[in-house]
């Protein structure tokens, strides 16, 4: 653990016992147990990819406070994750990690979150907040993955400020939490094991004239990897309340000193250097519970797959993003996505949503296609079963392409690499509120 690190949880540690001594902080605070069961059955389907066969279950417990003073609070989050059992065929373990082998995966006990929350100007003027410690950070260009039986989380410090017209907000990161072990914050590094020392964010959130909204970024990991945003949107609402939204995107991403791989590291390839830029134009349409939506995104110069470091499970906030990102240098995807909730059937805790994306070129392939069709219905439970929650996710996505031999002489295995994968996922969530 960095010594940085240490700060923070030396200050949850003074201010803990203060706290929990305050009405308001437990009055006014919220505790939740959540239990859950994942079950995933993967494979590639005569391609590149993982086989999995996983049923894994997990419980975690929440405490959320008040503010002491209208000023100060606490989160604190622990869990608990294992094997139910993992089948004999499967090469590739995701929400745990491997013991012995594939099939005897350790188990998983941790914080995962471990955070004190400042508002400085009271209760009266709650614009600016404060926060340091373990959570579950998101911010545009960064966010911990959550889709496993237990969320990765990092440890840091973030600022918040809200004003009428926007927001603007800092988050530094100094240690990372996997969302499949027990570590509880381990220093970022390169993929040759070299320290970064932190990543940094900075952005803005505007509220502009004409129902427009624009969101600007920057993310550096230090001597390693730049990534800035930019995104405006409008929305249009019609006469009978249905609603148009379209945006424009931008994203472009570069090396960003000497602890950059440019001899290649992990999944990646030996670059000099490294310079991607994304362009999407997207809109949705709805109207109840009913909406479409429709996007184009392409990929100029390098792959657009870089993470910040290594142990990054990578976000990219961009519609090609899906299951795999539509991200290799030259690519355009075209997306058509689409979804409902069951309100007009009567069952309006049942929603369906749904997407197929394609692309047929990628520099330095030949015959190149790739392909997503995802379908995810979930339910969530009313009355006596309230705070349970259902979910079946089934994938296809199919890449095909060989190197040509010039531009490429090798299969990319990174976030947009060549890789085929067929999945079904099955998620039982059940949260009790206290």
């Amino acid at each position: 653990m960095k010594k940085k690190n240490y700060l923070y949880w030396g200050a949850l540690a003074l201010a803990a016992p203060v706290l929990a001594s305050a009405s308001d902080f437990i009055d006014q605070s919220e505790t939740s147990i959540r239990y859950a069961q994942y079950y995933w059955d993967e494979d590639p389907d005569k391609g590149f990819g993982p086989t999995r066969d996983e049923w894994v279950h997990a419980i975690q417990a929440t405490f959320k406070s008040g503010y002491f003073a209208d000023r100060v609070g606490l989160d604190l989050s622990a869990a608990l994750a294992g094997d139910l059992n993992v089948g004999g065929d499967a090469n590739s373990l995701t929400n745990l990690s491997p013991n012995t082998s594939i099939q005897d995966p350790h188990g998983i006990g941790k914080l995962t979150e471990a955070y004190l929350r400042f508002q400085p100007l009271g209760a009266d003027n709650t614009g600016l907040k404060l926060g340091i410690g373990k959570k579950v950070r998101s911010r545009t260009q960064y966010a911990d993955n959550t889709t496993r039986i237990l969320p990765a989380s990092t440890t840091g410090a973030d600022l918040d400020y809200a004003f009428k017209h926007g927001s603007v907000y800092f988050t530094q990161i100094e240690g990372f939490s996997p969302r499949n072990t027990s570590a509880s914050s381990n220093s970022l590094e390169n993929f040759n094991g070299d320290k970064i020392d932190h990543l940094r964010i900075l952005g803005t959130n505007l509220k502009l004239p004409f129902n427009i909204s624009a969101n600007l970024e920057h993310a550096e990991s230090k001597d390693y990897l730049k990534s800035s945003f930019a995104s405006l949107s409008k929305s249009f609402t019609l006469n009978n309340d249905a609603k148009i939204q379209l945006h424009f995107k931008y994203g472009n991403q570069q090396d960003a000193g000497d602890l950059f791989e440019t001899t290649g590291a992990g999944p990646y390839a030996a670059e000099s250097d490294h310079n991607a830029t994304f362009y999407e134009l997207g809109g949705k349409y709805s109207q109840g519970p009913y909406y479409l939506g429709a996007h184009v995104t392409k990929t100029r110069g390098d792959d657009y797959d870089r993470v910040f470091f290594a142990e990054d499970y990578g976000h990219w906030s961009s519609a090609a993003k899906n299951f795999y990102w539509f991200g290799l240098e030259d690519e355009q995807m075209i997306k058509l996505s689409g979804g409902m909730s069951f309100a007009d059937l009567g069952i309006p805790q049942l929603r369906w949503d749904a997407h197929y994306a394609w692309s047929d070129d990628a520099a330095g392939f030949n015959d190149f296609e790739r392909t997503e069709l995802q379908s995810v219905l979930q339910y969530r439970f009313d009355g006596a079963l309230k705070g349970l929650h259902l979910a079946w996710l089934h994938v296809e996505h199919d890449t095909e392409g060989t190197p040509d031999g010039v531009r490429r002489t090798s299969l990319p295995f990174t976030p947009a690499g060549i890789i085929t994968h067929h999945a079904d996922r099955i998620y039982l969530n059940y949260t009790v509120k206290f």
